[in-house]
C-alpha cells in the first residue's frame, strides 16, 4: 500500500506550474518495485510536504488527472501524450523486451499477484496492467497463472508475448531522442543502481536534501542486497536465448524484430 503524501500548503501548489513535472516511465518487470522503494523512501516518509511520489500502474486516465499535484508520478506500460504535460522532465527504465517476456512468463506462471489468479480475466480487468488477454484465455474460465501452469513452456511464452502486445507497442512510440527525456537500460541499473539515481536525480533537478537522501536508499535497496527477495526471480540479462525456442523467436521476430533494432539491443 503506498503511503499517503500530506495535503501541501498552498503556495506549493501553486508553484508548481514554475517548474517541470517530474515524471518515470517504466514496464511491469522492469525494476518498478526497486524504483517505488527508493522513491517512497524519499518523498512520502522523509519528505512527505514534497506533494509526494504516487505510483498510477497504467491507468492513463487516473494519472492525466492527478500528475501536476505530486513531486514525482510514475506509470508503467504506456507511451504518454506529451502534448498533455506541460514542463516536463522524464525519465524511463528499459529492458529488452525478449527478457521481459521471459520474466514475465515465470512470474504470472507462478500466480506472484493477486490478479494473475482472477479467473475469466477481462480487458477492464487488466486495464490497470494495460494487459492484452491471450485469446485463448478469453472466456474460458481460467486464471493467467492456471493458464500458464497447464502450457508447456514455449506455448507460455508465446501466451505471455500476447498478454505483452501494448506494452511492446508502447515502447515503439517514444520517440528516439528528446531533450527532456532521458533513458536508462535495465542491465545498467542492475550493475550500479546508485550512480544511475544519482544520474537520474541530477537531471531532474533535485535540491540537495532529496539527492543526498535518494543516492542514499537507491544504495539500501539495490538489487545486489535483495537476493532474497521474491519479487526477483533472475535480474541477468539475456535469458532470452535460453529459453526462446525458433518458434519463439520466429513469432517474435515478425512482429518486433524492428522495436529490437529501434532500442539498440543485439538481434542475436
Amino acid at each position: 500500500m503506498d503511503l499517503e503524501a500530506e495535503e501541501p500548503p498552498p503556495q506549493a501548489a501553486r508553484r508548481t506550474d514554475l517548474h517541470p513535472h517530474l515524471i518515470h516511465c517504466s514496464y511491469h518487470k522492469c525494476l518498478t518495485v526497486y524504483f517505488g522503494r527508493v522513491l517512497k523512501a524519499v518523498f512520502n516518509r522523509c519528505l512527505p510536504w514534497s506533494r509526494g511520489y504516487q505510483h498510477y500502474n497504467s491507468h492513463l486516465d487516473d494519472f492525466y488527472d492527478g500528475f501536476q499535484e505530486n513531486r514525482i508520478s510514475s506509470i508503467n506500460n504506456r507511451a504518454l501524450d506529451l502534448g498533455r504535460l506541460g514542463r516536463f522532465r522524464i525519465s524511463r527504465f528499459i529492458r529488452d523486451p525478449r527478457d521481459l517476456i521471459v520474466s514475465g512468463y515465470f512470474y504470472h506462471k507462478r500466480g506472484a499477484e493477486p490478479w494473475t489468479r482472477v479467473e475469466s480475466p477481462t480487458a477492464e480487468l487488466w486495464y490497470f496492467a494495460n494487459g492484452c488477454v491471450p485469446e485463448d484465455l478469453r472466456g474460458g474460465g481460467a486464471s493467467f497463472a492456471g493458464y500458464l501452469q497447464s502450457l508447456p513452456e514455449e506455448e507460455g511464452l508465446l501466451a505471455e508475448m500476447e498478454f505483452r502486445t501494448f506494452h511492446l507497442e508502447s515502447m515503439a512510440r517514444w520517440p528516439a531522442e528528446h531533450p527532456d527525456i532521458v533513458t536508462f537500460r535495465y542491465e545498467d541499473v542492475v550493475a550500479d543502481g546508485a550512480a544511475v539515481f544519482r544520474e537520474l536525480f541530477d537531471f531532474y533537478g533535485l535540491g540537495p536534501l532529496e539527492r543526498r537522501l535518494g543516492h542514499g536508499f537507491a544504495r539500501r535497496y539495490s538489487l545486489a542486497g535483495r537476493k532474497k527477495d521474491p519479487h526477483i526471480r533472475n535480474p541477468a540479462s539475456g535469458q532470452w536465448r535460453k529459453h526462446f525456442t525458433p518458434r519463439v523467436r520466429q513469432a517474435f521476430d515478425e512482429k518486433y524484430a524492428g522495436l529490437i533494432r529501434q532500442l539498440g539491443y543485439a538481434a542475436d
